[in-house]
């Protein structure tokens, strides 16, 4: 499986960093750190042709300005396997750069996740899956929920990454997007 991906600037993801050892330590939650680092996922798919995927990137990346996007609070997807997350609040340009990636990835990929496309994504960044339950959700919960998180977290680049089961995710291409402010 593959995932199009912006990490967290290094503030964003030393918090990020220090939740997931919270939840790890106080409520055994480990499955996290099957992600290669903390971040915001633009798209999945179970497979893509990497090389055209990586000159879209390149293209997209070198007309994108650095994004500054805002994270409060803490959210649930329900389900069988829920959850923990982050939400961040959607801004045009990220509507715009998410609509691109789509759009530009899409024909050179197969069985994209449907819950990351333009009309049903809900941008956020994970703090916990794959090993929530019912069990240890409610010790999840109760570890950060009444902690005050609230990121600012400049996004200046994408990445793609690949992921297999029980195995770690990689990064195979990041590409830094301009800056002309520098």
């Amino acid at each position: 499986m593959y995932a199009i991906i912006s990490e967290l600037d290094p503030k964003s993801s030393s918090t990020v960093n220090q939740i997931w050892r919270e939840l790890c330590e106080g409520c055994g939650l480990t499955a996290i750190y099957n992600m290669p680092l903390p971040h915001l996922t633009w798209m999945v798919a179970e497979d893509l042709d990497i090389e055209k995927s990586k000159a879209y990137l390149a293209q997209i990346s070198r007309r994108t300005m650095p994004l500054t996007l805002h994270t409060f609070g803490l959210g649930i997807f329900t389900g069988a396997k829920p959850v923990l997350y982050l939400p961040t609040v959607k801004t045009i340009e990220m509507i715009t750069l998410h609509e691109e990636i789509w759009r530009q990835l899409s024909p050179v990929s197969t069985d994209q996740k449907k819950y990351y496309s333009p009309r049903l994504w809900v941008p956020h960044v994970t703090l916990a899956l794959n090993d929530l339950n019912q069990e240890n959700l409610a010790c999840a919960i109760n570890a950060i929920a009444f902690e005050t998180i609230e990121l600012f977290i400049r996004i200046s680049n994408l990445a793609l990454a690949r992921y297999e089961d029980k195995k770690a995710g990689e990064i195979i291409e990041n590409l830094k997007f301009s800056d002309l402010e520098s």
